[in-house]
């Protein structure tokens, strides 16, 4: 079973990558990020169970804590929480599937961490 994290989880791409993961039953969600959009995340965690969520809206971040708590996945936020979640140790695989340059950073640290990188951007 591959491990994956998926940057822009909440939009067109990620939503898709989902369900593939969800039909194929082969791929782990370990990682979770969005921009700010905490109500569909909300539910992908629920449903998907990874390690990490990571929200790029700080003030979301907090507002998916409380959300959560009652989960075992662990909230960051910023770029700093996107790249804690592209260099996950366990993860294997980044989807990146953000809009524009906000992908590169975390891209790059996956990079260095030696993930292998399925780009949707």
């Amino acid at each position: 079973m591959k491990k994956i994290g998926i940057l822009g989880s909440t939009g067109s791409i990620g939503t898709q990558t989902l369900e593939v993961a969800e039909a194929n039953g082969d791929l782990d969600i370990v990682g979770l990020a969005a921009g700010r959009n905490i109500q569909l995340l909300e539910e992908q965690i629920r449903k998907f169970h990874p390690r990490l969520a990571a929200v790029m809206d700080e003030k979301a971040a907090g507002e998916l804590a409380v959300k959560i708590q009652d989960t075992n996945t662990r909230v960051v936020a910023g770029m700093d929480g996107f790249l804690e979640l592209a260099a996950m140790e366990e993860m294997e695989i980044l989807v990146t599937a953000v809009v524009g340059m906000i992908g590169i950073r975390p891209t790059m640290e996956a990079i260095c961490a030696g993930k292998d990188i399925a780009l949707a951007n």
